[in-house]
C-alpha cells in the first residue's frame, strides 16, 4: 500500500448515512496460507453497504469476525477512495494470519476452583480455513491429571458464529465429598451455534465416556457398591439467551439457559437430566451493582437401574452455596455425600466497584440452596423442608474474562445436623459462579 494517512471510523460513524458507496474492491495483505473462498466468505456483506456509515460499520464487524473465527491474529480494515470513481471505496485489510505452531505453560483456576498448571500446544488454521487442533495436559495442587485433544471446524460466513468440534480426554481425579477417586476416558463431539437470529446460542454434545470409580477405604459402603466399570452415552442440548456485558461478573444483563442430558441408548447409565440456570445484574445508585442467580436441576432415572453417584445432583462450595463444604449438600452415609435427584439453589449479591474499578470488588451475598435424595417421592417437599442459607461479606478479584476469586467471610445461618459447614474466612476461585 502506497503512503497515506488514515484517520479512525469514530470521526465519520454515524455521520455519513447520506454518503453513498460502491465497493469497488477488497484486498488483503499479509495473507500466507489462508484460502480465498475463506475470505470471500467473510467480507460478502460488505459488498451490499449502501452508504458509507455502513460500510464503516461492517468493515468493522468483518475485521472483528476474522479474529473470533481463528483466520487471523489480528485484522485491521482501512477504507480508501477509488482512484476514478466519486462514490467508490476500496476496503484493504491489514491481517497477521496465526503462527505455525504454539507451545506454553500457564497456571491457571479448574471449574471446582483448584490451582492448576497447564501445558498446550497447538495450531490454528492448519487449512486456511480456521481449523485448529490443540493438546493440554493439566496438573492441578492436588494431584488431579487430564490430557485433551481437541480440534474445531468453524462453519465461516457472514458473522457467522457456529463450529463442530470433536475431542478425546483422558482425567485422573479426587471426589473428597464421597471419597473416591475417579478415572474418566472420553471422546465427546459436539456442535455449538446460533438460532432465532442470533438470539440464542444452542449447543449440542454426544458423549462417550469410560469410568472407573475406585473407592477409598474411608468410603461408604453405599459408594464401594457403585465402584468399578461403567460406561455412559449421552446427548446434551442447550439453549441460552445472554444479554450480560461479561460472563464472570456481570454489571447488567441477564442469562437465561435451559439444558437437557438424555443417557440410556447404550451403556450402562440411564436417566434424563433438566438443568436450569437464571442470572440477572443491574446497576444501582452509588455505583452498586445487584446480581442474582438461580439453578434449578432435575435427575430422573429410566428403567429399573439406579442412577450412578457419578450422575447426580450435587450442591455446595464457594462457587454456589458458599459456607458449605464442596458438593456436600444432601444425604450421607458416613462422612461420604451420595448426591441427589433434585438441587435447587439461588444466590443474591451486592458489588461495590472499588480500585481498580474492572478487578476489585467489595461483596455481599445470601445463598440458600437444598438437595433431594434420588429416592425422594416428593422431591419439592424434601427440597423446602431442608434449606441451608448462609450470608457473607468480603472482596471479589476478576481477572479479565479469565478467573474469578472471591475472599468471603461466610456464615452459615440455617442447616441439617451432619452437614459439613464452614464459618470464616475462605477463598473460591474459578470461572463459573452463582
Amino acid at each position: 500500500m502506497s503512503e497515506k494517512t488514515f484517520h479512525k471510523a469514530t470521526k465519520i460513524l454515524e455521520k455519513a448515512p447520506d454518503v453513498p458507496s460502491i465497493v469497488e474492491a477488497v484486498q488483503f495483505h499479509g495473507i500466507r496460507i489462508t484460502k480465498n473462498d475463506a475470505l470471500l466468505k467473510e467480507i460478502s456483506e460488505l459488498y451490499r453497504s449502501r452508504n458509507l456509515d455502513e460500510l464503516v460499520h461492517n468493515s468493522h464487524l468483518a475485521s472483528r469476525h476474522l479474529q473470533e473465527v481463528g483466520l487471523m491474529d489480528n485484522a485491521v480494515a482501512l477504507i480508501d477512495t477509488a482512484p476514478n470513481s466519486k462514490q467508490g471505496y476500496v476496503v484493504n485489510f491489514l491481517v497477521k494470519e496465526p503462527k505455525s505452531f504454539t507451545a506454553g505453560v500457564k497456571a491457571g483456576v479448574s471449574t471446582n476452583g483448584d490451582a492448576d498448571v497447564s501445558l498446550n500446544a497447538g495450531k490454528q488454521s492448519i487449512g486456511g480455513r480456521g481449523e485448529s487442533v490443540s493438546t493440554t495436559y493439566t496438573y492441578t495442587v492436588k494431584g488431579d491429571h487430564c490430557f485433551n485433544v481437541s480440534a474445531i471446524k468453524p462453519f465461516l460466513g457472514w458473522q457467522k458464529y457456529s463450529n463442530i468440534s470433536a475431542s478425546l480426554y483422558r482425567s485422573l481425579a479426587y471426589l473428597p465429598w464421597n471419597q473416591s477417586n475417579v478415572d474418566e476416558n472420553a471422546a465427546i463431539l459436539a456442535y455449538n451455534g446460533q438460532l432465532w437470529n442470533r438470539r440464542l446460542l444452542h449447543s449440542v454434545k454426544l458423549n462417550a465416556i469410560w469410568r472407573t470409580l475406585r473407592a477409598t477405604n474411608d468410603a461408604a459402603f453405599s459408594v464401594r457398591e457403585q465402584a468399578g466399570h461403567t460406561l455412559k452415552f449421552s446427548l446434551e442440548n442447550s439453549i441460552a439467551a445472554d444479554t450480560r456485558d461479561r460472563p464472570i461478573l456481570a454489571t447488567k444483563g441477564i442469562l437465561a439457559r435451559v439444558a437437557q442430558e438424555y443417557a440410556g441408548i447404550f451403556g450402562d447409565a440411564s436417566f434424563v437430566k433438566h438443568t436450569l440456570d437464571l442470572q440477572a445484574a443491574a446497576p444501582l445508585p452509588f455505583k452498586f451493582i445487584l446480581a442474582a442467580s438461580l439453578q434449578a436441576k432435575s435427575l430422573k432415572g429410566l428403567g429399573e437401574r439406579e442412577v450412578h453417584i457419578l450422575d447426580r445432583c450435587y450442591l455446595g462450595g464457594q462457587q454456589d452455596l458458599r459456607g458449605f463444604g464442596l458438593n456436600t449438600i444432601g444425604v450421607k452415609a458416613d462422612q461420604s455425600c451420595l448426591g441427589g435427584g433434585a438441587a435447587l439453589a439461588g444466590v443474591v449479591h451486592l458489588y461495590r466497584p472499588l480500585f481498580p474499578p474492572q478487578m476489585l470488588y467489595a461483596h455481599a451475598f445470601l445463598a440458600t440452596g437444598s438437595v433431594a435424595s434420588i429416592h425422594a417421592k416428593n422431591p419439592i417437599q424434601q427440597l423446602q423442608d431442608t434449606q441451608r442459607v448462609s450470608a457473607g461479606v468480603g472482596l471479589t478479584f476478576v481477572f479479565k474474562n479469565i478467573f474469578r476469586l472471591e475472599l468471603n467471610y461466610t456464615h452459615p445461618l440455617k442447616y441439617v445436623f451432619g452437614d459439613s459447614i464452614h464459618r470464616g474466612f475462605h477463598i473460591g476461585a474459578g470461572v463459573h459462579f452463582m
